[in-house]
């Protein structure tokens, strides 16, 4: 969620983010959001609706929880002083991020392939550009 301290930068381009997740609506309070002020609107897709239409895929087991890059950066967050926000009811959904443009069009889309988000900065940069 670091687009959050990038929230007056994002406004400044003419931009919000929005965050699409499938868990109830409970749990997302209780892990995910706990202690955290979320500027941007949080939509509940429970029945995945929008990852189907999107393309987003499930990773398998293996390509989550055998894999030691996860597990690095799993104990950089943690020595970093972040704190892990618990499981969902499926951690192997992968998400993506996405820009759409005034007219609707996609204008930037990167489907995830595990914890490999893009950088925050990228993602305003292409906002700022369709400002």
């Amino acid at each position: 969620m670091k687009v959050i301290r990038h929230a007056g930068r994002l406004d400044g381009a003419g931009g919000t983010a929005v965050f699409v997740v499938h868990d109830r609506p409970d749990i997302v309070r209780s892990k995910m959001l706990s202690d955290v002020s979320c500027p941007f609107p949080v939509l509940v897709d429970e029945h995945r609706q929008a990852y189907r239409a999107w393309g987003l895929q499930r990773a398998s087991f293996a390509r989550v929880w055998l894999d030691p890059n996860v597990w690095r950066q799993y104990a950089r967050l943690l020595t970093s002083g972040e704190r892990l926000r618990g499981l969902g009811r499926d951690p192997r959904q992968l998400g993506g991020d996405f820009i759409i443009d005034r007219d609707g069009r996609v204008a930037y889309a990167r489907p995830q392939q595990r914890d490999d988000r893009p950088p925050v900065g990228e993602l305003i940069t292409v906002a700022e550009r369709l400002g």
